[in-house]
């Protein structure tokens, strides 16, 4: 049973004023800090405990961790944020006038409402003793924090020009960037604000940042590692600024923007809001088991009508985030030409190549089957050499062949339905809760830590398999794909360090590279809780193997994903 709306809000408060006391007293040391921070969380456990039966103190905890985390999401920026405060007293900077519209903001907000329609419908009419509702409240805190953050973002913001470091300054409590302006790769002009592209809930990538604060025209920059949106009052003049930077400018015609509502953007605006409900969040899910609960249906019904609504979004899982990636067929011609060469070696010549904007570097295969398959590498990517695109293109390929999207699905499922028996094995014998409390304790912690390890076990496997099976499609065999992973992972590296230049406060240049073997706790977390093995391992691996996917790989990943993890050596 859900507890009270003021309890939820009270525990959420005390995670939420952890965080803040620890970053109150971290000023004035980190370890006095990290002191405040263990001994308050200790006393509310303690109290919750003491306070409320054993199962239920479960549920106010998991309340006060998602306070706490939602907060540290919030406030990671703040340094950075108090760093160009002061920089801004002290240097001679240019403010840059943005147009501001508050229904900019409220078109964001309203959005979010409808794709959280069907979660708050089910929160005040759905039977009081729904276990799904707790899920849905403690989901909530997390996507409520985005909303929060572009609030204050939106109402906050300034932004400032540095014409002596060459510079660009975005200062927002919450949202700060300082950006040099020589890492400057692109500009363009937009028409308008592409919403359907920027609002938090209708993007797959994370490495766009909206600042607009209106529905004027649109500056876009790109930098290495995130694509900057700005609505400058003078558009003109700042462009001509920024043009100056960059190594090889171009002039591109304004790009025309429809509004979101427009007619020829409702079929991307219905599969952008059908995207967030189902695969970002559960609205649609809970939506419907609201109306099963509505004409009485009983369990036997309710549960396999959910299956078949889960495995009709997982059949048309490819054309749901071809439109929230906004994905279109590539046309780049050598592309074309070495994914049917790759995808006939793989079987599956039917499997088009998409492309979608983003700084990240990566690729992805969706779709349930090889006829409803699709591989999508992001506009990145596609700037790195050819060979290495073929393989990250037949590494993508092995994930179509062998359906590994549905079997990671059904994977996950089937841990699913052991745990939804398993509670209600508890809730129909209340006397094994109060006769195992400790060993109950345990058992519910060792669950929740499991879930990563068990979901990282089985893409593992699958990710490694795709890397030498996947070398067999290429000219290069193993050696090519050991090439690509290295290549990918040098420029993925590269733009992270200069998105945490961007943000951070005195950051330092990465010392270690993803292609290095790191030290024993790193290792640890990558091989029991990452969906991918570590990429020196993995580009270790194809130098050393180079007869393609067989029982000798499977069996050293299998025994590797423990001596690396365990032995420090």
């Amino acid at each position: 049973m859900l507890p009270a709306w003021f309890i939820i809000i009270s525990y959420l408060f005390v995670g939420i004023s952890i965080q803040l006391l620890g970053i109150l007293f971290s000023r004035l040391s980190k370890r006095i800090g990290y002191i405040v921070e263990i001994t308050i969380a200790i006393s509310a456990v303690v109290y919750i405990f003491i306070q409320y039966p054993f199962l239920d103190s479960f549920i106010y905890i998991a309340f006060v961790s998602s306070g706490y985390a939602s907060t540290i999401l919030l406030t990671a920026n703040y340094d950075k944020y108090t760093e160009l405060k002061s920089e801004i007293k002290n240097l001679d900077l240019i403010k840059i006038d943005l147009t501001r519209n508050i229904f900019r903001i409220l078109i964001d907000v309203t959005l979010a409402f409808v794709v959280f329609i069907g979660a708050i419908t089910f929160l005040i009419y759905g039977p009081t003793s729904s276990p799904l509702k707790f899920i849905i409240a403690y989901g909530m805190v997390s996507a409520i924090s985005e909303i929060v953050k572009r609030t204050i973002t939106f109402a906050s913001i300034n932004v400032y020009y540095n014409h002596e470091k060459d510079s660009l300054l975005i200062v927002s409590p919450l949202n700060s960037r300082q950006l040099p302006l020589e890492d400057l790769q692109t500009v363009t002009e937009e028409s308008s604000v592409d919403i359907l592209r920027l609002h938090p809930y209708f993007t797959l990538f994370s490495s766009t940042a909206d600042f607009t604060t209106s529905l004027d025209k649109v500056l876009k920059l790109q930098f290495s590692g995130e694509t900057i949106h700005l609505t400058f009052k003078d558009t003109i003049k700042w462009r001509t600024v920024f043009d100056q930077y960059l190594s090889d400018p171009v002039e591109l015609e304004e790009i025309t923007i429809l509004p979101f509502y427009h007619r020829k953007n409702l079929k991307r605006l219905l599969g952008k809001l059908y995207f967030a409900m189902t695969v970002k969040g559960i609205s649609a899910y809970s939506g419907l088991l609201l109306v099963l609960y509505y004409f009485d249906l009983p369990v036997f019904i309710m549960i396999p009508a959910i299956l078949v609504y889960w495995f009709v979004n997982l059949y048309f899982s490819d054309r749901i985030l071809q439109l929230a990636m906004d994905a279109k067929p590539t046309v780049n011609p050598e592309v074309i030409e070495s994914a049917r060469r790759i995808f006939k070696k793989a079987n599956i010549s039917q499997v088009q190549v998409y492309e979608t904007e983003s700084t990240e570097y990566n690729g992805l295969a969706t779709g349930v089957h090889i006829g409803r398959s699709m591989v999508t590498l992001t506009t990145a990517t596609l700037q790195l050499p050819l060979s290495a695109i073929e393989g990250i293109l037949a590494h993508e390929a092995v994930h179509v062949q062998k359906r590994d999207v549905m079997w990671g699905q059904v994977w996950k499922m089937a841990y699913f339905i052991v745990l939804f028996f398993g509670i209600v094995f508890l809730f129909n014998h209340q006397e094994v809760i109060m006769n195992y409390k400790i060993p109950l304790f345990f058992a519910i912690w060792f669950i929740m830590i499991l879930f990563p390890i068990y979901q990282s076990f089985y893409t593992q496997r699958m990710e490694v398999r795709a890397d030498h099976l996947g070398a067999t499609f290429l000219n290069g065999s193993t050696e090519q794909m050991a090439q690509s992973l290295s290549m990918l992972a040098r420029n993925q590296d590269n733009a992270l360090q200069k998105s945490v230049e961007y943000s951070a406060v005195n950051s330092k240049k990465l010392t270690e590279s993803s292609l290095d073997r790191p030290s024993w706790i790193w290792r640890f977390l990558e091989f029991q809780f990452m969906p991918h093995p570590p990429m020196y391992w993995r580009v270790e691996m194809l130098k050393q193997n180079k007869i393609g996917w067989n029982k000798s790989i499977r069996r050293q990943w299998f025994f590797d994903r423990f001596r690396e993890s365990f032995l420090k050596s």
